[in-house]
């Protein structure tokens, strides 16, 4: 029971068969003054009782403050929570390199999780950067991989690449990537950043570009070589 009605001939009287009651001091009630009745001629005869409600005060305590988290264990409790909305079962690994936050996932909804030519992993990748961005307001460089993915991508890629560069020798031709997100752009830049016979640039608008892999010009009896890594 956290509240009790009571009487008694005083005030007094009253708050302390509360206190009693309620095995509580007068400064842990709140009290309500509920009626005085006096019996006799004009309250100048008979007898008066006090009736009070006493309740127990609510005290607030307050909110254990949360507990710092490094942006790598946030976004793996943010993935975490996130499989359990879509009812997507899958593990995550957080690690954190020099330049970048890395998740490592496992599922067994791989081909769900990443979609048509990674088109969902790069979706999921954004929104943990927008979740990571807000909560820490920074910008932070990030990479989600699902079932190894990125890197059999990644070996894919740098093949088909060779095999242009071999026609581009060939032929003096410039020859043209299909569209990249900027993570595999990188790789192809980077693939040929020391090469001194192939040039490499971007170009297109929007979130996936073409890389333009041309040979390098030859001016004034030298090579130029010029890495385009946007």
């Amino acid at each position: 029971m956290d509240f009790i009605e009571v009487e008694g001939k005083t005030y007094e009287e009253a708050i302390r068969k509360a206190t009693l009651e309620l095995n509580a001091e007068e400064k842990d009630l709140d009290i309500d003054v509920k009626e005085v009745d006096t019996k006799g001629i004009l309250g100048l005869l008979g007898s008066k009782k006090v009736r009070i409600t006493a309740r127990l005060r609510v005290i607030d305590i307050p909110e254990k403050p949360e507990e710092p988290q490094e942006p790598e264990e946030y976004g793996k409790k943010f993935l975490e929570e996130l499989s359990r909305f879509v009812g997507l079962s899958f593990s995550v690994r957080a690690t954190k390199t020099k330049d970048r936050l890395m998740f490592l996932v496992q599922s067994d909804h791989g081909d769900i999780l990443i979609g048509k030519d990674g088109e969902a992993l790069e979706a999921l990748q954004y929104v943990l950067r927008l979740a990571i961005t807000k909560r820490y307001k920074q910008g932070l460089k990030l990479l989600i991989d699902i079932n190894g993915y990125r890197e059999k991508r990644k070996n894919a890629l740098t093949l088909t690449a060779k095999r242009l560069a071999d026609r581009v020798k060939r032929t003096g031709r410039a020859l043209k990537t299909d569209p990249l997100n900027p993570y595999e752009r990188r790789v192809v830049h980077t693939l040929f950043k020391h090469n001194k016979n192939i040039n490499t640039k971007s170009e297109g608008e929007g979130h996936t570009k073409k890389v333009v892999i041309s040979p390098n010009k030859i001016a004034d009896g030298n090579r130029k070589f010029v890495n385009g890594n946007r």
